[in-house]
């Protein structure tokens, strides 16, 4: 029976983040930050930067912002898989869903990704994200490219 669980990030896994973020594959949907910015999302209280491991070993990665924001939401963001077809990607999901919900206390997680990117909203539609009220965002990306996105969302279940 295989295993996955989700872990805070810690210097240790920069290596990992920056190889699954760096690839030439993933460029256009999320940015490669170098370690400094990695180290300052360790101690910044308005971030949590989780590993999901998966059989033991790191299998991706995700970064939670916005937590002490006033309107008490999470957004995701960065979040990437190491290998992708080997059907991870819904595990992935939940398992960062019900961290938003249960570890993080909060009512709503929201993500944003380009409206090219159709294999991202598929995954996010089964998991359960619905196009959001604010329908767009914006990426101000380092080259200085400015790209628009799609904002899906997704609320808490109200309990039983």
């Amino acid at each position: 029976m295989t295993q996955s669980k989700l872990r805070p990030a810690s210097e240790a896994d920069f290596a990992f983040v920056r190889s699954v973020a760096g690839r030439p594959e993933n460029a256009a949907f999320i940015e490669d930050a170098p370690e400094a910015a990695l180290a300052a999302l360790l101690a910044d209280p308005d971030a949590a930067f989780v590993i999901w491991e998966h059989d033991g070993q790191p299998a991706g990665f995700a970064m939670f912002h916005q937590l002490t924001h006033p309107d008490n939401q999470a957004e995701l963001r960065r979040l990437a898989l190491d290998e992708t077809d080997r059907g991870l990607g819904q595990p992935f999901l939940r398992d960062l869903v019900a961290y938003a919900f249960e570890a993080l206390d909060k009512p709503r997680v929201w993500l944003d990704v380009v409206p090219h990117n159709a294999r991202a909203i598929r995954s996010y539609e089964r998991a359960g994200f619905t196009p959001a009220p604010e329908g767009t965002s914006l990426w101000h990306k380092p080259d200085g490219t400015t790209v628009e996105l799609l904002v899906f969302h997704q609320l808490r279940p109200a309990s039983a």
